[in-house]
This record gives structure tokens, sequence and C-alpha cells, in this order.
């Protein structure tokens, strides 16, 4: 019985394979009988259906992302900054055997180093950094010494005090950069920034006091820089009344639209301005708008 199941399944297998290469066959020979125009379609299909099928495998394949390696110079330097860094950190004394004292930076030596808790090779970066002419201007600017760890900083800013010389002490206001303002104690890039723009606004201080209304200036900052501040007031520019137009003069800090306004409309009815004690006469000038904005105008 089971070899006679044998011969049935063998025998279906024969007949479906005969009947596979009959339709093959039949196939090709119907191809044939295609004209050549139909047979061009038909091989044009093929191909468009293979390209579908391997097109995007072989975009995959050669667009794939390349592996970065450390061939390129600029990112093996990096790498190596980046360890010697921590390898010069962990040479760090343990900070419990440390003895913290107030001291300047730009006083003390490799020894001093090595009593706050850094080694040997921290002292010698940060005492090589000084050789050519780096300075600490201020506490924070210790952060900025790659070698010493962010633990090691915070216990040593609150500690550092440095002395000042009595050309570096005193800047003139009308003529310091954003570097110069940044040496004094609360200000910073964006505060430096801001007392620039608006002393340029302005045309210039013509007291100390000014320094005080810069946008974002608490009174405490600037009582706490003020006596390091110095002023000249023939530095400030000057508009001339009779030549001003109103953008120019409503630009002004001190004036605005109202005031330029006026000062034109003045100007108009009753011609040129004789001296600046003549903008007394228009309604919206106060005594204490006047004291403030004579120092900006001229009369010619």
């Amino acid at each position: 019985m089971a070899f006679f199941i044998l011969q049935i399944r063998f025998a279906i297998f024969v007949y479906c394979n005969l009947l596979k290469l009959i339709m093959v066959r039949d196939f090709f020979r119907q191809f044939l009988l295609y004209s050549r125009p139909e047979r061009r379609a038909v091989v044009t299909l093929l191909l468009l259906i293979v390209t579908v099928i391997l097109v995007p495998k072989a975009f995959h394949y050669y667009t794939a992302i390349p592996k970065i390696t450390l061939a390129d110079s600029s990112l093996v330097r990096e790498i190596t900054l980046l360890n010697k860094a921590d390898t010069i950190q962990e040479d760090e004394i343990d900070t419990s055997r440390s003895n913290l004292f107030q001291f300047d930076p730009n006083i003390i030596g490799v020894a001093d180093w090595v009593k706050l808790g850094l080694s040997e090779k921290q002292a010698a970066v940060i005492e090589k950094y000084k050789s050519k002419g780096g300075r600490f201007r201020k506490p924070d600017d210790l952060r900025k010494i790659y070698v010493i760890s962010d633990e090691m900083k915070d216990r040593l800013v609150p500690y550092v005090h440095i002395g000042r010389d009595e050309s570096f002490y005193y800047i003139e206001i009308n003529t310091a950069d954003s570097a110069a303002f940044e040496e004094l104690d609360g200000i910073g890039p964006t505060y430096a920034s801001h007392i620039i723009k608006y002393r340029n606004a302005l045309g210039g201080f013509y007291r100390v006091d000014q320094v005080g209304e810069t946008h974002g200036i608490s009174d405490s900052t600037f009582l706490l820089i003020k006596p390091h501040l110095t002023v000249n007031p023939a530095l400030v520019t000057k508009m001339d009344i009779n030549e001003a137009d109103y953008e120019t003069l409503r630009k002004h800090p001190y004036i605005h639209a109202r005031i330029a306004h006026a000062i034109i409309g003045y100007r108009n009815m009753n011609g040129r301005y004789e001296s600046l004690e003549e903008l007394k006469k228009l309604k919206p000038i106060t005594d204490e708008l006047y004291n403030k904005i004579q120092h900006y105008l001229i009369v010619r």
C-alpha cells in the first residue's frame, strides 16, 4: 500500500513539472509570435522591474555612512588634548589634605599651588601660562584653566583675591573697550556690551554716574565699579541744533520724538538758534532735562 502511494506521488510530481515545462514552452512560443515592437516592450518592462528591485539595494550599499577614522589630524589633536587634560586632572592631590587660603594667582608659585591641592604638573601648566603673559583679572578667570577639574575650581575660586595696580584699576569710560569693562567686578561680556552700546547712542559720557543708567546694571553693581571709573567729558560728541534733522535728534536717548519735534518746530518758526538757552523756552524741556541734553548739543 505504501509503495502504491509513493508511485502516485511520483506520478503527480512528474505531471506538475511537465505542466510547468509546457507553460514555459508556451510562453516562449507565444513570445516569439509577438511582433518585434511587442517583444521590445516586454523586454523593457522586465528590465524596469529588475531596476526597481535592485537600485534601492545598490543605493543603500553605496551611500552607507562611512566609518570615522582617526586619520584626520585635527580630530586626533583634539582627542590628544582632552586625554592630556584628563590625565593631568587625575594628578590632583586629595582635596581633604589641601590647605585653602586666600591667594592671588598672579603672584603665587608652584609650591603654593601644591599647598592648595594641585599637582606639580598642574602648577607647571599655570605658571607657563603666566610666563607667556597670561594674567588673571578676576576670580572666575581661574575657570579658564583646563587642567583643573571643575570640583577643584569650585573650591578655589572663593579664595581668589586679585590685587590691582593703579594703571589697571581705573579706566576711562569714553575710551575703554569691552575687555577693559570686563575687568571690573560684576561686569561680564553682556554688561560690557550694553555699556558701550549706550555710550555710542549718547555720544559719550560726560559724567561717571551715566554708566549706572545702562540697561541691566543694578545699583549695587554700579556702586561696586564706580570707584574705578574716570571720565573725560571733552570726548563727548555734540550735535548742532541748527543743522541736526528730526531723525538724528530723536535717536538720542535723552531727546526722543516729542523733544525732537519741539526743537525742529521752534527752529522752523523762529529761524536759527542763537544759543542753547533758547531751548528752555520749549515746554517739553524741563530744567532737569536741559541740564542733561546741553552736554550733547551746540549752536554754531
